[in-house]
């Protein structure tokens, strides 16, 4: 399997809307610049019923670091924290972060949670897998959006999309074929090594070909590649959720979750798995569990408030990423979750497949980056509750 990087990467613009209410001050880099921004100051919102139960656990707790750095991204997938920051719930736990703008995705932000850049960053499993190999152990203290099946419901977001009128109709067609994905080392190089090892295609026939979601599209119009691997909301955007084809292009199936009657094996399955796990270095972990703690439980308080409050979580939605309500409505619902239970489970399904594809990291302890905090059943909420956020069925 060759590997060719297309273009260079968008800008990921990594939560750099301080809106009205956050507190304290927020710097962000981008382009070679700095600038900072000046927040008005703020007051943790009055407790709710939701989350009054567990806040004096925290607030009797001395945040080691409140002044973090924070590497996420401004996807729909992120909610969560752009809530905790809006609603004052950073605050409320003893936290200020600062949310950086940077270039590079999932492996720009792993490399900054490593090297010290970052203090919280999202990474992808098979990033973390490969580089605990290498001896660097990241801990996993939150997850954010999760594809699967939820109560009859599908939440998954991947798809593989080609023109049209290709002659590819199913991912046994790939060989000597060009497939774009966002980066290597990613969620998405995992996924297609183990389907082209399950449908017997050759890996090194294939060239992959580095390019943003964003991008493929384009690429596809012009012929410089033969299948982009997308997410949403890249994909609402020439196809109608919902919708198998659209604007002159074609979904072949979700490679995230598999789809046997599209000949996509069965990957994760309809149980699916946690995305975006935001992570911290071990020594991190050890040295400020304090702060990992008050992170995890202000990201569960945004969660919860998003359940009860869906309308409002739009509007903040819409400020954060930059997507008009319009948008946000025409693509899948999120889910989030406060801790999936499964979800040691599922990146040990993840983990076989890099082993079987032959790819670093396949012989990890999925265990290992788990966070050893005590945090509580009833911290977590019942050690996983799943929080659906639909902006299509709001007026």
């Amino acid at each position: 399997m060759t590997l060719k990087r297309f273009r260079r990467l968008v800008p990921i613009l990594i939560l750099c809307v301080v809106v009205a209410g956050c507190g304290g001050t927020g710097t962000t880099t981008s382009a070679g610049t700095e600038t900072t921004i000046e927040a008005e100051g703020t007051t943790a919102p009055a407790s709710t019923s939701t989350t009054s139960e567990t806040t004096s656990t925290v607030a009797a707790l001395e945040v080691e670091k409140p002044e973090i750095k924070v590497f996420g991204a401004t996807l729909a997938q992120f909610l969560p924290l752009f809530v905790a920051q809006e609603m004052g719930f950073f605050a409320q736990h003893g936290l200020n972060p600062e949310f950086v703008t940077f270039e590079g995705g999932a492996p720009r932000s792993t490399e900054a949670v490593v090297s010290g850049e970052a203090d919280i960053a999202y990474t992808s499993w098979p990033l973390a897998f490969s580089l605990a190999e290498r001896g660097q152990q990241l801990k996993f203290v939150t997850v954010h959006a999760y594809y699967g099946v939820h109560d009859g419901a599908n939440y998954g977001q991947h798809r593989l999309i080609v023109l049209e009128d290709s002659p590819i109709e199913t991912v046994a067609d790939l060989a000597g074929t060009r497939v774009a994905l966002v980066a290597r080392g990613s969620n998405e190089e995992a996924f297609l090594r183990f389907i082209f090892e399950q449908v017997g295609v050759d890996p090194d026939s294939v060239e992959l070909v580095e390019a943003f979601w964003g991008d493929h599209p384009a690429l596809l119009e012009s012929g410089e590649i033969d299948v982009g691997y997308m997410i949403y909301p890249f994909v609402g955007s020439i196809i109608p959720y919902g919708e198998d084809s659209g604007n002159g292009f074609r979904s072949i199936g979700d490679p995230f979750l598999g789809d046997e009657s599209l000949g996509l094996p069965v990957t994760l399955g309809e149980l699916g798995g946690g995305i975006f796990p935001m992570a911290v270095t071990a020594e991190f972990a050890e040295q400020n569990p304090n702060t990992v703690r008050a992170w995890a439980l202000a990201v569960r308080d945004a969660m919860l408030w998003i359940q009860e409050n869906p309308a409002e979580a739009l509007d903040i939605a819409v400020a954060a990423t930059g997507v008009p309500a319009e948008g946000h409505k025409a693509n899948p619902p999120q889910l989030y979750v406060t801790w999936p239970e499964e979800y040691a489970g599922q990146m040990q399904v993840v983990a076989d497949m890099m082993k079987s594809a032959e790819l670093p990291g396949g012989d990890v302890d999925v265990n290992s980056f788990i966070s050893d905090l005590p945090f509580t059943e009833e911290e977590m909420v019942e050690g996983g509750r799943y929080i659906p956020w639909d902006p299509a069925a709001l007026p």
